[in-house]
């Protein structure tokens, strides 16, 4: 092993050099006196910096915490101000300046006067409940509403005086005061709540199907294929049968032995109503939802038919308009362009000639050929099929015929064929009738109801939930029911499930009672008197009959839910 040499590289002498100077000031750092401590700083002498707390090992004071131990709110707001006062003087020591604090006295913060969340939100609440605070509406009877109903829900907390099985007895009154148009609480008929409510779910339907679903049409679902598809007899032998139905059915509502009836298509649904309804001394239909090219086959077939939901604004009303009556004009809800074209007038004369100028031949006069014309044709004929096609499918589209037309419109459905399907499960299957009197190829039918209990809120409610085609004329009587059996001694509610293009019935049927209202300046009674003898044999009791018949506006309303109140005997809705 070599022996070790005296020489020191440069990185060994600039080592030990630099240990030397570490050991030198390690030395004199512990020779060092301690500073006395009369020898102050200027700025200790203003500003006396305890650090005993830290060294001792005494825990900061947070100022930010709530102490419950405080009496009031002048001890936190001190505290708060002494924090500040340190701070600033420590402030003014560290930038070498001398201090001026000026004190103020601590103020009261009136914390109700802060615009605060929670007292806005309390105010716009105190607010709000003022302003919305609006007397609750109460009412002796129900409204008519036109409008077909697919299910209807009964809520009530006590159990309903039903149940879903009846007796031999109570199924056979309910049958038979239906069928004759007898009163529910007739002395030959048993009168206990279970006849009188098998009573009120009955109506009469044509045809009748097992196997399909006839009513809502528009049901979407896909099905085998249906056997009329491809049998011409049993669609022919079904139409047959349908059209003597559909006659019956009309001829008794024109001899005022059948109040109502619907005619539930694939793509439209139409009601016929009896001459006195509503206050209309004819009898009148209505059909809805309705096309550009259904009203125009309407025209070709000289019905004539006005659209009362029709906005006012996109009328035209000139002075030969304004003088005819509405029920007289073909379509007047729509502005076609024939009605835009310009007669021609005698200018040295002042006055309108007989005979109307040709438009192209006008036109031809003025240099156009005959390809501009035919430009100009083609536009004029698409702005107006886009206008009379705006509402197509909504219920604007509603259409409305009266008097002698209804007899038109009747012979028109029933020799159209386009109304029955050719494709889809329900091919060749006619329209739907729903009708609350028994006509002929009618066949008995009855809502399908079910019952069970609901909790809200940790509350017990019984329901009732029935199902089909739901009349007019059945949620009043339903409702009677309810209020003449003793069990029912409590608030009950009822929703309803609409189909909804027949929402425009009702909305139809109130615009044209306040049309009928405004053209009589006095109440007739002789007519209403008249209108309600000549109906005493169309199926409805006494009390319904006289809420039919009134031609008040108010008495025609669309429902969605219908509340009734025990203690005064009203309804709320």
């Amino acid at each position: 092993m070599e022996p070790s040499s005296p020489w020191k590289t440069p990185n060994e002498v600039m080592q030990l050099h630099k240990l030397k100077r570490r050991k030198k000031a390690l030395q004199e750092r512990m020779k060092q006196p301690l500073r006395p401590t009369n020898e102050e700083t200027p700025v200790s002498k203003e500003i006396n910096l305890d650090f005993s707390r830290i060294i001792n090992g005494d825990k900061r004071k947070n100022p930010f915490t709530k102490c419950s131990t405080e009496p009031n709110k002048k001890v936190k707001l001190q505290t708060v101000s002494q924090l500040e006062e340190s701070s600033d003087k420590t402030l003014f020591a560290l930038l070498k300046l001398p201090t001026k604090i000026v004190e103020k006295p601590p103020t009261e913060v009136d914390t109700e006067k802060l615009s605060t969340f929670s007292n806005l939100l309390q105010k716009f609440t105190a607010e709000h409940t003022l302003e919305t605070k609006i007397p609750e509406t109460k009412y002796k009877q129900l409204t008519i509403d036109w409008a077909l109903k697919t299910k209807l829900r009964l809520m009530s907390t006590k159990p309903f005086a039903w149940t879903a099985k009846l007796k031999a007895s109570e199924e056979a009154s309910g049958i038979t005061g239906f069928v004759r148009c007898l009163d529910t609480l007739s002395p030959t008929l048993d009168t206990s709540p279970r006849a009188q409510f098998h009573h009120t779910c009955l109506y009469w339907q044509h045809p009748q199907l097992p196997w399909l679903q006839l009513f809502p049409r528009a049901t979407g679902r896909v099905t085998a294929t249906n056997l009329l598809s491809n049998n011409v007899e049993l669609r022919d032998a079904l139409h047959r049968d349908w059209t003597e139905s559909f006659r019956s059915l009309f001829q008794l509502l024109r001899a005022l032995h059948c109040p109502y009836f619907y005619v539930c298509a694939n793509s439209f649904t139409c009601l016929f109503r009896a001459a006195g309804l509503c206050g209309i001394s004819e009898p009148c239909a209505l059909i809805t939802p309705t096309t550009r090219g259904f009203r125009q086959t309407l025209r070709q077939e000289d019905v004539e038919f006005t659209m009362p939901l029709r906005p006012d604004n996109k009328k035209k009303h000139n002075n030969s308009e304004e003088e005819r009556p509405k029920n007289s004009s073909i379509d007047s809800c729509y502005d076609t362009m024939d009605d835009a074209k310009p007669s021609h007038q005698n200018q040295e004369n002042g006055h309108c000639s007989g005979d109307e100028e040709d438009p192209d031949q006008f036109l031809s006069q003025l240099g156009l050929e005959t390809e501009d014309l035919r430009k100009i044709n083609n536009a004029q004929a698409r702005l107006t099929h886009t206008a009379e096609s705006s509402v197509d499918r909504a219920a604007e589209s509603l259409v409305l015929v009266r008097g002698a037309d209804a007899q038109a419109l009747f012979n028109f459905l029933l020799n159209c064929k386009s109304i029955v399907s050719d494709t889809g499960p329900l091919a060749g299957v006619p329209p739907t009738l729903l009708s609350p009197t028994a006509f002929h190829g009618g066949t008995l039918q009855s809502l399908q109801f079910r019952e069970n209990t609901v909790l809200v809120d940790s509350k017990k409610y019984y329901s009732i939930e029935l199902r089909g085609p739901i009349l007019p004329t059945t949620v009043p009587s339903l409702f009677n029911v309810l209020r003449s059996t003793s069990s029912s001694a409590a608030h009950f509610s009822a929703t309803f499930a609409h189909l909804q293009p027949t929402l425009a019935f009702s909305w139809a049927a109130k615009n044209i009672a306040e049309e009928e209202a405004s053209k009589q300046n006095e109440p007739n009674h002789f007519t209403k008197a008249f209108n309600k003898e000549n109906l005493s044999d169309c199926g409805i009791n006494k009390d319904l009959l006289q809420l039919f018949c009134s031609p008040d506006p108010s008495t025609v309303k669309s429902l969605d839910s219908v509340k009734y109140n025990v203690e005064d005997d009203t309804y709320t809705w």
